[in-house]
């Protein structure tokens, strides 16, 4: 059975494809924009520059615009892929953002690749739901895949922040529990590129920035579950998506739910 999914992240210049091919061939055909495919099951074969070849379950294809290229099935069983389109003005700037500047449009210097840590990469930006989290997923899956397969030089930082800024970007992101800033506002914030934040908070709290944020609310809202306020209102409060969400996260941080730690009253006094 051939399926396919489009999904538009809310991310300007980003798509994602997930698809299912067993009876359709694709003909030779180009595309306006980066393909970066990654094969989750079974095999595809292909025909690009000239060449015969064939992808399974783990590798990674990466198709530039305009490169002719075809695609099918190796077997009856057909093959899983999921795609991560890039436009290319969008990659322009992000090249620049990672190398601070040196560097616009890189040139794709491999057409497959087989990398652990990037299959992961690339899998995840299919599981995220959260903006910010989807953002930082992003950022560190073009990072790596730039640099793993293309001409840029990727900038890494090292450095975290001072302690003015950093206090005051904690207290500003403090004020903005109930609505969390994208990435690209936290970095305005801060007058940095969305992957110098990226970087320099890993660095200076050993977190990206969607997990500091998330433990930061978890911790605020921990008094208040032991006070025995509404949980429907900690959630609503501290940006949850809804209470369910917030209790799911809750147990897996504290090892409870916060129904749980409610429960729990002192015994009467004689």
């Amino acid at each position: 059975m051939d399926s396919v999914i489009h999904q538009a992240p809310g991310h300007p210049g980003v798509r994602l494809i997930d698809a299912r091919y067993q009876k359709f061939s694709f003909p030779r055909h180009f595309h306006l924009e980066y393909h970066i495919g990654l094969i989750v099951a079974g095999q595809q074969r292909y025909a690009a520059g000239g060449q015969h070849q064939l992808a399974g379950a783990g590798d990674i294809l990466l198709m530039a615009p305009e490169h002719v290229h075809d695609g099918a099935s190796a077997s009856e069983q057909g093959y899983g892929i999921r795609i991560l389109t890039l436009d290319p003005a969008w990659l322009a700037e992000v090249s620049r953002d990672l190398s601070d500047g040196r560097q616009g449009l890189p040139t794709l210097n491999a057409a497959q690749l087989r990398h652990p840590e990037l299959q992961q990469l690339l899998n995840g930006l299919h599981q995220q739901h959260d903006p910010l989290a989807f953002e930082s997923h992003l950022w560190e899956t073009m990072a790596l895949l730039l640099g793993l397969g293309s001409t840029l030089s990727v900038n890494e930082h090292s450095n975290g922040f001072d302690p003015q800024r950093w206090r005051q970007l904690r207290d500003w992101l403090e004020s903005r529990l109930d609505q969390p800033p994208s990435l690209e506002e936290m970095a305005a914030f801060v007058d940095l590129s969305p992957w110098q934040i990226l970087r320099r908070f890993r660095n200076h709290c050993g977190l990206p920035p969607q997990q500091w944020l998330t433990q930061l609310r978890l911790e605020r809202a921990l008094p208040r579950v032991l006070a025995g306020q509404p949980l429907s209102a900690i959630a609503l409060d501290l940006g949850f998506y809804d209470q369910a969400h917030f209790s799911r996260l809750f147990r897996r941080t504290y090892g409870a739910p916060p129904r749980g730690l409610q429960s729990k009253k002192p015994p009467p006094e004689r």
